[in-house]
């Protein structure tokens, strides 16, 4: 390859001289000598045999080979400037994708306006977000899929490293309507009547969620839940839950943000004593991450700190 005879370094010099006209100004520019420029070029003549500038009067006119040299390598040596600096950064920009995993409605309430902050700071960030529950995060973890995720306190593969980050309080909620229901049925809330009598949308078969928050608020043993759906989302729970079907366990902050959006919820009263479901940031532990994924984790940790 003719590629492999020539001293790259020769094209960035040329390049210069060629937008300069002038291998003093390139000299200032690369720092280097005014005669080792004009060596340089006289090198890269001899190397391609053909002649890039016409010395006429003390000037440099470029030739026909040159103006089409320049031409061509011009877009090339940004292209491998730009490609050079996004993975070094050594112009102090981040650049580049940060896959990230999360839960829907963590990721929709509370960490995709983290991201637009981060986001406005550096522009030439993206953002790869794979909306999924634990258990598959942790594969999209190990597999390289995403740098980093959100998960609740499912057990991770022990290559996975994890930090908490958030508390999130669950709320057990119903429609206004489903509640006033109750009540004219004669149920009086907070007794475990009361709750027997109620339909449930679950997270998952066994109903630990529900019966976790029942346990704390409200106890008296085993419970019989009538279940009439499972979906394993918040987004689907809350579906079920404003359209009347039942009672079924939110994340406050989506609680919170339906109520903000104009539906009528009824939230149960835990008299101060709250349930909550620990998240923790995960990664595995020995992965190298680039500037702008690892200024993405700093970044959203300490902004649950605040």
């Amino acid at each position: 390859m003719l590629l492999d005879q020539i001293n790259l370094n020769y094209l960035r010099i040329f390049e210069s001289v060629y937008r300069t006209r002038s291998m003093t100004q390139a000299a200032q520019e690369l720092h280097l000598t005014q005669s080792g420029i004009s060596q340089h070029i006289k090198s890269l003549e001899d190397s391609l045999e053909v002649k890039l500038f016409d010395r006429i009067k003390q000037k440099l006119i470029p030739t026909a080979e040159g103006r089409k040299l320049y031409d061509d390598i011009s877009p090339q040596l940004k292209g491998l400037e730009s490609a050079l600096l996004s993975v070094t950064a050594k112009d102090h920009l981040l650049r580049g994708e940060v896959n990230i995993g999360v839960p829907e409605v963590f990721g929709l309430n509370m960490i995709i306006p983290k991201l637009v902050q981060f986001a406005n700071m550096h522009p030439e960030v993206r953002f790869n977000l794979h909306f999924d529950l634990a258990h598959s995060l942790n594969g999209l973890l190990l597999n390289g899929v995403v740098d980093f995720a959100f998960v609740d306190d499912f057990t991770m593969d022990s290559q996975i490293k994890t930090q908490k980050v958030y508390d999130e309080v669950l709320k057990m909620c119903c429609s206004q309507e489903y509640f006033k229901a109750l009540v004219k049925k004669g149920h009086t809330e907070g007794s475990k009547d009361f709750y027997e009598n109620c339909q449930y949308i679950s997270y998952e078969k066994g109903e630990p969620i529900l019966r976790r928050w029942l346990q704390q608020h409200v106890r008296g043993g085993q419970y019989n839940l009538n279940v009439r759906a499972y979906v394993a989302d918040a987004l689907g729970i809350s579906r079920f839950i404003i359209n009347g079907l039942g009672l079924g366990v939110l994340p406050g902050h989506h609680a919170d943000k339906l109520i903000e959006q104009g539906y009528k919820l009824h939230i149960f009263d835990t008299k101060g004593k709250e349930s909550k479901n620990t998240i923790s940031m995960a990664a595995v532990g020995n992965r190298s991450h680039s500037a702008a994924v690892q200024s993405a984790i700093d970044f959203l940790t300490q902004s649950f700190q605040k």
